[in-house]
């Protein structure tokens, strides 16, 4: 044991600490926040999709309405759209499943739109190349 006692360290807690530095660190968080509202309001998510995409959700839609046995929505085909050179016409007549599969090789012209489509039919794909147009800002699908 040892003779020499410890002398106990004194703190002091008289001094008051400031407040500023969490205020600061909340500023800057809030001020991160403010950005990344601010950006999303000027470059919304909408603006990001490529007419690609959006091709493929038309030939996506397309095919899923002509899938539902009676419910043809002329909303997604072109004025003047012809049930007779639709690209869809072989598997239409033979009643079987359609699936998509992909959309390649865009190729835009204004208004006006062709792409290599893929899809199944009844387990078989097919590829062929798809008319679209622009009509009210969405494509559609076209017959030629």
């Amino acid at each position: 044991m040892s003779d020499v006692e410890e002398t106990p360290v004194r703190i002091d807690q008289d001094e008051t600490r400031s407040m500023w530095p969490f205020l600061v660190a909340a500023g800057v968080i809030a001020v991160v926040i403010l950005g990344i509202v601010i950006a999303a309001l000027v470059s919304p998510v909408e603006k990001n999709v490529t007419d690609s995409d959006r091709l493929s959700v038309a030939a996506v839609n397309f095919i899923k309405s002509r899938s539902d046995a009676g419910k043809n929505d002329p909303a997604l085909t072109c004025q003047g759209f012809d049930e007779n050179a639709s690209p869809l016409k072989i598997a239409a007549a033979t009643g079987r499943s359609v699936t998509f599969d992909r959309l390649a090789d865009p190729a835009v012209d204004g208004d006006k739109a062709t792409a290599q489509v893929t899809v199944t039919v009844s387990g078989a794909q097919s590829t062929s190349t798809w008319h679209f147009s622009r009509e009210n800002s969405r494509w559609v699908v076209c017959s030629a």
